[in-house]
């Protein structure tokens, strides 16, 4: 879709180079959802894309992936055969339903930063304790669990001119056990629930998604009760509830994902 309002397309190689952010100012990564509808609000574009951020690289204790790294290569990486969070990551991308094409040019940055509740990269790191490392335009970086970056429906904790730069994952953590589930009316439409399942040892934790607004970690201490704990647990969750589905049926549906997800990694 064309944006005909955009005044400025800007392609810096550093971010140095960005000065006077303003507003109707946005980053373009892949770009498969800004041109996916009108965007009256933009006036300036500035794609990331020449910075060179699509690495996907281990360094010390983790696994760094770049914020403009397309999806395809989460697919296409050589995963060792250990790594067993790797089949997360693929149900995740299976999850989108995307066209090649689309997979071809959307970022893991772009998904994760758009934020939208049934957004389905974010349940899966923040799942595998993943830390996001955000630049400013000064040069300056912090970093944030994945369970703390999502605020609510295309909500983050960004502040106004930054990025995230990179998602790091501890290599121990990819050794994880971890399931996918996933629930929607047909294959093609977003997800009313997901469920994220790990088990590291014998420590079983998971997280939702799409059937509240943002990725939520549940965990209860007793395992001896797990599946009644997880359970009881969602009494306690604020669902959402719209024209798709109430917040009694999403709760049910996060319930009976939960209890698959249990049955698949209880062995």
């Amino acid at each position: 879709m064309d944006l005909p309002n955009v005044e400025t397309y800007l392609t810096p190689h550093n971010l140095e180079n960005i000065t006077n952010w303003g507003e109707g100012w946005v980053w373009l990564a892949g770009g498969t959802w800004l041109f996916s509808e009108p965007q009256p609000h933009l006036k300036v574009l500035v794609d990331i894309q020449d910075l060179g951020w699509s690495e996907i690289i281990v360094e010390d204790d983790y696994l760094i992936i770049g914020a403009t790294c397309p999806l395809i290569k989460l697919l296409e990486y050589p995963w060792l055969s250990e790594w067993t969070a790797a089949e997360g990551f693929k149900s995740a991308i299976a999850a989108l339903a995307a066209s090649f094409k689309v997979i071809n040019m959307a970022t893991v940055g772009g998904n994760i930063c758009l934020a939208l509740s049934v957004g389905t990269l974010a349940p899966m790191m923040v799942a595998l304790e993943a830390i996001y490392e955000i630049w400013n335009l000064n040069g300056e970086s912090r970093r944030v669990a994945a369970k703390n970056f999502q605020l609510g429906h295309c909500q983050t904790i960004l502040k106004t001119g930054e990025i995230l730069r990179r998602v790091l994952i501890p290599i121990s953590n990819l050794k994880w056990q971890v399931n996918y589930q996933r629930f929607s009316v047909t294959a093609s439409e977003p997800a009313l629930a997901i469920v994220v399942g790990v088990r590291n040892q014998q420590q079983i934790s998971c997280v939702i998604g799409a059937s509240v607004v943002a990725p939520c970690l549940v965990e209860v201490a007793n395992d001896e009760f797990l599946e009644t704990g997880l359970i009881n647990v969602l009494e306690g969750v604020s669902f959402i509830e719209d024209a798709r589905a109430s917040a009694i049926y999403r709760r049910e549906v996060t319930a009976v994902l939960m209890r698959e997800m249990l049955q698949e990694l209880k062995i």
